[in-house]
This record gives C-alpha cells, structure tokens and sequence, in this order.
C-alpha cells in the first residue's frame, strides 16, 4: 500500500524556496483563448532561466530540509497549473496560475 501526499504551493512559496521567479507563457488557443503556462524560473536581475526540474528538485530539498517531507521519500512529482481563459487585452499577476501542487508517496 502506497500513502501519497499533496503538498499544495503558493507560487511565491515556490519562487522563495526554488530562488528564482516563475516565468509564464502564453499560447493564443484560437482568437479568444489563451493558455498560460510556466516557462522556467527567472533568477532575479538576470536573463538566466532555471528549469523547472530543477527549481522543483530545490523546492523538494528545502522542504524536506524543514522536516515536511520525511527524509526516508526519494522521489516525487509535481504540477505547474496552467489555465485556459477568454483572451484580454491586458493580462495582471492575478490572471496567471497561482499554486503548484507537489506530491510524494511513502
């Protein structure tokens, strides 16, 4: 038997942990929708992007560093929401997805 757990994530918990901004980006579905989806992770004052595996792998570090994951958990596995919506013409931080969902078994 298999005990999962879903840890669910503000994004700027993640950006804090991962030391980097999440990058989103958009795909226009057809002339009145829009996917926005996360790209990569923006180090702050750089061009330079961080996967997102591996801004995932340092936000997984951290919380088990913190003790909400138990060290005994190897491997896990996340989400990066994304969200479909009727196209604007301009777009504000509360338009983007806000949470990532993070989860383990044990």
């Amino acid at each position: 038997m298999n005990v999962t757990t879903i840890i669910e994530l503000e994004n700027r918990e993640v950006e804090k942990m991962a030391g980097a901004k999440l990058v989103f980006t958009q795909e226009r579905i057809d002339t009145n929708i829009v996917e926005t989806c996360v790209d990569c992770f923006q180090y702050e004052g750089t061009d330079k992007c961080l996967d997102t595996d591996d801004a995932m792998q340092k936000v997984f570090k951290t919380l088990k560093a913190k003790g909400v994951i138990p060290e005994a958990v190897q491997r896990f596995s996340y989400e990066m929401p994304s969200c479909e919506r009727l196209g604007k013409d301009i777009y504000e931080e509360e338009d983007m997805p806000q949470n990532v969902v993070m989860s383990f078994a044990i």
